[in-house]
């Protein structure tokens, strides 16, 4: 259960949820697109409470992608332009370019006409997360939730996608659940949660200098990566 949590999102900003295992970051994305209602108090979007937006129309503003990637058994390209329908093959390849998916999948046999096998059983995880965002990309969604979803990727592959999230976040508002410190160094601003109360909030350096929570959890992620 969430309680003590206010702060506020300005639109195109990047914002970092952080937190140890249990403390409420999946549940706090959860609620904008109202996979769970707020029970108390208000989430608000363009100063419009959720529970007030008509579902649909709120939800195709949002593109979450979790750890638990839904694929259809369908094509590769069919998959990557679910929600577009209109997308061009051209848009396509833009947008797997744009999350460093473009050369495995020229690397299959049928390349974007490749079938795969249903929730992506013929892909490995960091391949799965990877066509996620290129539907996200191509979607272009207002509001963009990553919640730990570079975590089956290497290293120099994360690198890349980071880059590609960078540019989109340009043009739309970010939220990213993640023990990447490469990602929270880079938000405008980190939520720091602890067992589903908001410890604190600021920058990144803002944090450093002001919150023991917060330098504890980012010394428990320094350690991860390590």
């Amino acid at each position: 259960m969430l309680q003590a949590v206010d702060f506020a999102i300005e639109p195109g900003q990047t914002v970092a949820i952080v937190g140890q295992t249990g403390a409420g970051k999946s549940t706090l994305a959860k609620l904008v697109n109202r996979t769970y209602d707020v029970g108390n108090g208000r989430l608000l979007i363009d100063g419009i409470d959720v529970r007030n937006w008509n579902l649909a129309a709120l939800r195709q503003q949002i593109s979450i992608i979790e750890q638990d990637i839904f694929l259809f058994s369908r094509t590769v390209g069919e998959n990557i332009a679910f929600g577009c329908p209109d997308a061009t093959q051209a848009m396509i390849e833009e947008a797997a370019k744009a999350a460093q998916a473009h050369d495995f999948i020229r690397n299959f046999k049928d390349g974007y006409q490749t079938v795969i096998g249903e929730r992506g059983v013929t892909l490995s995880g960091g391949q799965r997360q990877r066509l996620a965002l290129a539907r996200a990309f191509l979607t272009r969604p207002r509001i963009l939730i990553l919640d730990d979803s570079t975590s089956a990727v290497d290293s120099a592959t994360e690198d890349q996608i980071q880059q590609a999230i960078v540019r989109a976040a340009a043009h739309q508002t970010t939220i990213l659940i993640t023990h990447r410190l490469s990602q929270i160094r880079w938000a405008d601003k980190v939520v720091v949660l602890r067992k589903g109360r908001m410890e604190a909030v600021g920058s990144h350096d803002e944090l450093m200098v002001r919150s023991v929570a917060y330098r504890r959890i980012f010394e428990q992620y320094e350690a991860i990566e390590e």
